[in-house]
């Protein structure tokens, strides 16, 4: 999915179509841009001597010259994707063009001392980077996903009984500072939603993400390719809207009676009495529910057919809300088991408004929990390719 702004300078729009695989020439930059050909040549000459671009000869048959095939050059920078989860934390290495280069996983749980996190993160990011040559002067953005509600004014988690132990930490700015480049944090259904909107036409276009794991969070991309945030940053956040004012049931934020306390994977495995809490290891419970499913065991298939239910009309709700083209279920409920799925589709296709539903498709996930990743890649290279023609680094919230 490659998004050309309109509002774009030339040169800004010719790199962006080199670094979407649109053109691999000047000639070609010419018939898809309809800009004259000496105008294309001094801002392709400019990005060449900028580093920003590079020109090599592309084999050719017997006759004519090699053709100059154009590529996104090492002067555009790097961005370092740091993944946040509760499990483990990866960190990536992408480039111009949204392309992955290397990824490392670190095997620590996010209860642990943030400061312990961040500092394997940092050498994590260090052997990485050096495996292709790199330096942290190469790296002209930092990305991060964190699983939580987040405060863009403050740069903080916005809810400190979510991500417990990192509130107040300003995650954004200690990696910039480390990296010595800007950095923007980001929910993290926020990127999968934009990760599963790379892998879409624009007519696929809207899109809602639905991350069914401890909690839920919904990513929405709009049909202009952008992440819709919201005034403050907190769109998205529909684990805690209350569906049952009467009830005492807790959710993890504290309120009683929100959707996360009956669908969420949490109040699944509470449900089911699955240890869980501070000083449980998140991965062992997780490894009970799999085994329960497994053997197909009754509580544990009805208690995930109930959950999914209350998600379905949840998700009906935001059909007739957002009116999306494609609705993504992502998540550990939805691998464990395929009734999720099938019972959100049904109840939206029942209660949502058929106008709807008409040309709705809902689906998996087809990148699981690289999504995140990717989209965190979708949205440096967006930061690379606007700092790059700068002749500085980026800096600001993305518009993405």
């Amino acid at each position: 999915m490659n998004e050309i702004a309109l509002d774009r300078s030339p040169a800004n729009t010719i790199l962006r179509l080199v670094a979407g695989g649109t053109v691999t020439s000047r000639a070609q930059a010419a018939r898809v841009t309809g800009m004259a050909r000496s105008t294309i040549g001094l801002h392709v000459d400019q990005m060449l001597q900028d580093g920003v671009l590079v020109e090599n000869d592309e084999p050719q048959g017997a006759r004519g010259r090699p053709a100059k095939e154009l590529k996104v050059g090492r002067g555009a920078g790097y961005v370092v994707d740091v993944i946040f989860d509760r499990t483990e934390t990866s960190v990536a290495i992408s480039d111009a063009s949204a392309a992955v280069l290397e990824s490392a996983t670190i095997d620590i749980l996010l209860s642990h001392d943030p400061d312990s996190v961040l500092e394997q993160v940092f050498s994590t990011a260090d052997e990485v980077l050096a495996e292709h040559g790199l330096a942290i002067a190469d790296v002209r953005q930092v990305i991060a996903s964190v699983p939580a509600p987040i405060d863009f004014q403050k740069g903080v988690t916005a809810h400190r009984s979510i991500m417990a132990g990192w509130e107040g930490i300003q995650i954004a700015k200690i990696l910039g500072d480390h990296f010595r480049a800007p950095a923007l944090m980001d929910n993290d259904a926020n990127l999968m939603a934009l990760g599963a909107a790379t892998m879409l036409h624009e007519d696929e276009l809207p899109l809602v993400h639905l991350q069914l794991s401890t909690g839920i969070g919904a990513g929405l991309v709009t049909a202009d390719s952008k992440i819709h945030r919201g005034a403050d940053g907190s769109a998205g956040d529909i684990g805690h809207l209350r569906i049952d004012r009467q009830s005492e049931v807790p959710c993890q934020c504290g309120k009683r009676g929100c959707i996360g306390a009956y669908a969420s994977l949490h109040a699944v495995m509470t449900q089911l009495g699955i240890e869980q809490g501070t000083g449980v290891d998140p991965r062992a419970a997780r490894k009970t529910i799999t085994q329960l499913v497994k053997r197909s065991d009754p509580a544990t298939l009805g208690a995930l057919r109930d959950a999914a239910v209350h998600l379905g009309y949840l998700t009906a709700i935001l059909v007739d809300m957002f009116n999306p083209r494609t609705i993504v279920l992502g998540g550990p409920m939805v691998e464990l088991s395929d009734d999720v799925l099938s019972t959100v589709r049904g109840i939206v296709y029942q209660e949502a408004m058929s106008v709807a539903t008409r040309r709705l498709v809902i689906g998996p996930s087809r990148l699981g929990n690289k999504s995140a990743l990717v989209g965190a890649a979708r949205l440096g290279a967006d930061k690379l390719l606007d700092a790059s023609l700068r002749g500085g680094r980026s800096a600001g919230p993305s518009k993405a």
